[in-house]
């Protein structure tokens, strides 16, 4: 646990109450998960439109799935994996850091599936 002695007031934006914590946590889209590369190929849009449509067809997958199945994990695997490639892909990581976010994604239906992921399309970006 951090004391008083370990934070730097120089380092510090303080609010209201002298702490900050994103001087702490700071951005969880910085450092091993950002950098400025230069690619030839398909275009990052067209890599997140297949990356949401892989998505959705899970989401639709999952929900056939009877409640005992064995492949269920398997499933909730692989929409993870995709979920956070798709957010990475459209700056939108910090999204996955929710230890919730694939079983809530999971209980909506397609079209509130749809919609949540049209959200992170339109306020994402693919180039940064």
């Amino acid at each position: 646990m951090l004391s008083d002695d370990d934070i730097d007031a120089d380092d510090v934006d303080a609010g209201d109450d002298g702490f900050d914590l994103s001087a702490i946590v700071g951005d969880s889209n910085n450092g091993a998960y950002q950098r400025v590369e230069q690619r030839t190929g398909p275009p990052l849009a067209y890599v997140a439109e297949k990356l949401r449509s892989a998505l959705e067809q899970i989401h639709v997958a999952h929900c056939s799935m009877l409640d005992g199945a064995d492949e269920r994990g398997a499933v909730q695997a692989a929409f993870h994996y995709c979920l956070v490639s798709y957010l990475a892909l459209n700056n939108m990581l910090s999204l996955a850091g929710d230890d919730d976010v694939v079983e809530r994604l999971f209980a909506m239906s397609r079209d509130e599936l749809h919609t949540w992921l049209e959200v992170v399309a339109v306020e994402g970006s693919v180039t940064g």
